[in-house]
Formats: structure tokens, C-alpha cells, sequence
């Protein structure tokens, strides 16, 4: 399986690692990572909304909350 947009953002929460060296270049870092030139171009020009689009899935997933 490819490795996308949102396996990245994932994997940034659980690995310091990753992080550090997102932290340092991110655009170098979603490379290595293995995600498609269109992803890393979100990347790269900080296009939140986009990314926001993406890895929301609100629209898709329906959560029952109980308390």
C-alpha cells in the first residue's frame, strides 16, 4: 500500500524520530517518507486547507458519542 498524506501525519504523532527531522525540513522529510510529488506540494507550500481536507474525514465517518 502507498503511503499517503495522513499515514505521514500519523506517524509524525507517534514518532519523535520522524518529527525531529520534519521539524528541521519538512519537505525532504515527506519525501523520504515515500509520499507522491502532490503531497509533498502541500507540503511545501503550507497549504493547510488542503491537508485539512484530506486528512478530515468528518464527512465520511460517523461517530456516536456517549457519555
Amino acid at each position: 500500500m502507498a503511503k499517503s498524506i495522513q499515514d505521514f501525519l500519523v506517524e509524525l504523532d507517534t514518532n519523535s524520530k520522524l518529527m525531529e527531522a520534519y521539524k528541521s525540513d519538512p519537505v525532504a522529510t515527506a519525501k523520504k517518507y515515500g509520499l507522491p510529488a502532490d503531497e509533498v506540494k502541500i507540503i511545501a507550500d503550507k497549504n493547510w486547507d488542503e491537508l485539512s481536507k484530506r486528512f478530515d474525514d468528518t464527512s465520511k465517518t460517523i461517530r456516536v458519542i456517549s457519555y
